[in-house]
């Protein structure tokens, strides 16, 4: 996990259809990448562009990949999914894949992403910022109640500024905090019920139907690849 973004590094292999919060930038170390969309059309590429919410699923073509997840308040994120636009999914265009080191961690592909297009940082609503800092480090049910009360606004209007700039509904970006720190958990040697409790989800159940609408594996899956020798789970 980094700064608005999570990455992982490793091998992969077929995955359900599923749609996240994040946009997803998915990067072969070699070969391809190849991805299909809900219409059934594939994508294939060095590397491709996943809007959030966009439903699809990734096929195993073999080899290592470099799967970053850009949370969509980012400028990194506008930017990106800028230059694809109107499209919300695609192969990356030639001023992206020009600035991918496929050698590179994670954390120094972001920062070449940044620095190659020119994001510049950006700053929410201070309303905004406290209130998510607020409910994300707050597990149980009602945390948007309270967070919004905490910075002075209703509920519905905090909704509101959080989906106008951040492209997402709040219960969704608030999904996906609970599913880094499950994720955490994990990469820590956790068992799957006590990441579950410490990512604030109701069971461990709930936890695997998150894990696979967000991302089309099972925690179980999951939990397999951040432990495997040779993979990485940036934290």
């Amino acid at each position: 996990m980094g700064d608005g973004w999570a990455a992982y590094e490793g091998p992969h292999a077929d995955h359900v259809a599923h749609a996240h919060v994040a946009t997803q930038l998915a990067v072969a170390r070699s070969g391809s990448v190849r991805v299909v969309l809900d219409d059934n059309r594939a994508l294939n590429g060095q590397a491709l562009i996943v809007g959030p919410r966009v439903q699809h699923r990734m096929t195993d073509e073999g080899g290592a990949v470099v799967l970053l997840y850009l949370e969509t308040h980012t400028p990194l994120a506008s930017r990106i999914l800028g230059l694809i636009a109107p499209a919300d999914a695609a192969v990356a265009p030639p001023s992206v894949a020009a600035l991918l080191s496929l050698e590179a961690s994670p954390e120094k592909i972001v920062a070449g992403l940044k620095d190659g297009l020119g994001v510049e940082q950006a700053r929410l609503d201070p309303r905004l910022e406290a209130a998510l800092l607020k409910a994300s480090e707050d597990p149980t049910p009602g945390a948007i109640a309270r967070a919004a009360g905490a910075v002075g606004l209703s509920p519905a209007r905090l909704r509101v500024l959080a989906q106008s700039q951040m492209q997402v509904p709040l219960s969704q970006w608030l999904l996906w905090r609970k599913l880094q720190r499950a994720g955490r958990e994990m990469a820590r040697g956790a068992g799957l019920a006590e990441a579950a409790v410490a990512g604030g989800f109701a069971d461990q159940a709930h936890l695997n139907r998150i894990t696979r609408r967000m991302f089309g594996v099972t925690p179980m899956q999951a939990s397999g690849a951040v432990r495997s020798a040779g993979n990485r789970f940036i934290q």
